[in-house]
């Protein structure tokens, strides 16, 4: 895969996403004016973003970035795990509200991740945490909330287990903390 980013002179921002590196040259080429600057990387999945802003490849050995946007998925993930005041572990609706509180590179449109988002980061590869540790340095190897109910029960809703990579159900008044996510280019 192959994404190009176009950068305005404005403050728009496009990205590309295309399958193959002639593909992705054609578009450069096309936007390579002076109204637009274009960068193009190759076969990578993830950019990570500085807390300043700043994009650097997926595969940077850097650890300092504080989210990942995923481009399969085109979502933006924070990188850390959230919990109360005191990193401790909360209630379902307490996680949900402390996404949607979070103010992260500008953004304020984070929110609790659903199950099939949050599965997805599960690395079958990995355990403590059981999720690639380079794009998420911050992830606790511990339970993390979901958006997505229960089909049986109002008040329970499913969660992620990032010591195994397990999902299962719990009481929505259960503890166990929150990674935000959030549509990337919005």
């Amino acid at each position: 895969m192959n994404t190009i980013t176009l950068r305005s002179t404005g403050p728009v921002e496009v990205e590309i996403v295309t399958e193959g590196k002639k593909s992705a040259e054609l578009v450069a080429k096309a936007f390579s004016g002076e109204s637009c600057s274009t960068t193009s990387t190759t076969g990578i999945g993830h950019t990570k973003v500085l807390a300043d802003g700043t994009h650097i490849d997926g595969s940077d050995a850097r650890t300092d970035h504080v989210a990942v946007i995923d481009h399969s998925t085109g979502l933006m993930w924070a990188v850390k795990s959230i919990g109360d005041a005191d990193n401790d572990p909360m209630s379902q609706a307490d996680c949900a509200k402390a996404c949607s509180e979070l103010r992260l590179l500008g953004h304020d449109d984070w929110r609790l991740p659903t199950r099939t988002e949050l599965s997805a980061l599960v690395d079958d590869t990995r355990h403590e945490p059981a999720i690639d540790t380079s794009l998420f340095p911050g992830v606790l190897s511990r339970w993390h909330w979901t958006s997505t109910a229960a089909a049986w029960s109002s008040a329970s809703a499913w969660s992620v287990y990032f010591y195994l990579g397990s999902g299962s159900l719990s009481h929505r008044n259960s503890n166990g903390f929150a990674l935000a996510v959030r549509r990337a280019g919005q």
